[in-house]
């Protein structure tokens, strides 16, 4: 998906509860950051906090998870779960095939905390499928716009510093 394309999808009109009818989608940070920097000027310019989670998810090996097309059907049950437990001011980015960045506005690092472990534990429950029970294994980080990043670069690069560390320990 090009940047045209998401910021086209970006600017889709809110469905029900105020969420957008589709998530946006990126392949790679590269495509994130432009995304992210739009976010910082607005909240530059509203003198306001952001966080950022960036969550990576991997289907947990058993004969449920390794059926064909399951994979995509987890991430995807994911992904509607990740909409769901957040604010409808916030954003939920998919990048690429197993990742989301979820953008918090007016959050610091106290609130970005908060989130990622309702979040984690949100994802890491069983997900019923057609096929069967499936589990995934969920690793999240978290930044906070201005205190660990000032740029899209910055801020997605300390957000995955976060969840490097969090797998080292």
């Amino acid at each position: 998906m090009s940047v045209t394309q998401l910021v086209l999808q970006d600017t889709a009109p809110t469905g029900r509860g105020g969420y957008a009818p589709t998530r946006p989608m990126v392949q790679s940070l590269v495509e994130l950051v432009p995304y992210l920097s739009r976010r910082l000027a607005r909240c530059r310019r509203d003198g306001e906090q952001m966080a950022l989670l960036w969550i990576e998810l991997a289907p947990v090996p058993s004969p449920v998870a390794d059926a064909a097309g399951t994979t995509a059907e987890l991430l995807r049950t994911a992904g509607l779960r990740v909409r769901n437990r957040v604010r409808g001011t916030d954003e939920v980015v998919q990048v690429g095939e197993q990742g989301f960045a979820v953008l918090l506005p007016g959050a610091g690092g106290a609130e970005a905390a908060l989130v990622a472990l309702r979040l984690k534990q949100t994802l890491s429950g069983a997900y019923g499928l057609d096929s069967g029970q499936a589990h995934l294994a969920v690793a999240m980080g978290e930044a906070a716009y201005p205190e660990t990043g000032l740029t899209g670069t910055e801020l997605a690069e300390a957000a995955q510093r976060s969840l490097a560390l969090r797998q080292e320990a």
